[in-house]
């Protein structure tokens, strides 16, 4: 028999199924049956793609990573504040499009300190994360952020923001007091907007000192 193409739609359909309910459930409580039932395909057929439940699991986590380092790796800017406003956006659109993925890595950290995620979490240091302190640290080059705040710190603070509004939607629903009407899509991005300008406001340097820098590297005014 021959194995269905990588890149089929049932292999798409699983992958989300098993999102949604490693995400809801925790991997212990989630069967193999229960993936296949609500992704509507046969469980047997999961074997032809993923060799055991573990690699499924290692496989969700591994497409949403992938998806957020490309799409982060892709922000650009003309100068190091909308490079970092265009990281925050990319990460929300990243989340928008996955919207189960940040309950499924708290999860994996509650529940397994991360060991399934171990690479994952290496992939994104050495791109994502790594990309995102170096547009602070042209930024504080270039005299717009900060230079007394640890680029990895404040790049931490950055991304914290999207990942704890996605974590705790219901919370923030509450707080929000959303109508039923509210798309969490719509909430996110808007939500996103507000953090990548609070991100830049908190890494700029205060206008008269920049000023100051300024006078002291050209001449003085008359």
């Amino acid at each position: 028999m021959a194995q269905p193409a990588p890149d089929s739609p049932s292999r798409d359909l699983i992958l989300d199924a098993a999102e949604r309910l490693f995400a809801g459930q925790g991997f212990a409580r989630t069967t193999i049956k229960d993936i296949g039932r609500a992704a509507g395909v046969n469980s047997a057929l999961l074997y032809y793609y993923f060799a055991d439940k573990d690699r499924l699991y290692r496989e969700v986590l591994q497409r949403f990573v992938s998806r957020l380092v490309t799409r982060t790796m892709r922000a650009a800017g003309d100068d190091p504040e909308a490079a970092v406003r265009a990281f925050v956006a990319a990460q929300a659109d990243t989340v928008a499009a996955s919207p189960h993925a940040p309950r499924l890595f708290a999860r994996e950290l509650i529940d397994h300190d991360a060991a399934h995620a171990v690479q994952q979490v290496q992939l994104m240091a050495v791109t994502s994360f790594r990309r995102l302190c170096g547009l602070i640290e042209e930024g504080q080059q270039a005299g717009l952020f900060r230079r007394d705040w640890d680029p990895r710190y404040a790049a931490i603070s950055t991304i914290a923001q999207v990942a704890y509004f996605s974590l705790a939607r219901p919370v923030v629903r509450v707080m929000l007091q959303e109508r039923a009407a509210a798309t969490p899509d719509r909430v996110l991005r808007e939500f996103a907007c507000h953090a990548a300008e609070f991100a830049v406001a908190a890494l700029a340097v205060a206008p008269a000192r920049r000023s100051r820098r300024g006078r002291s590297a050209g001449a003085r005014p008359a």
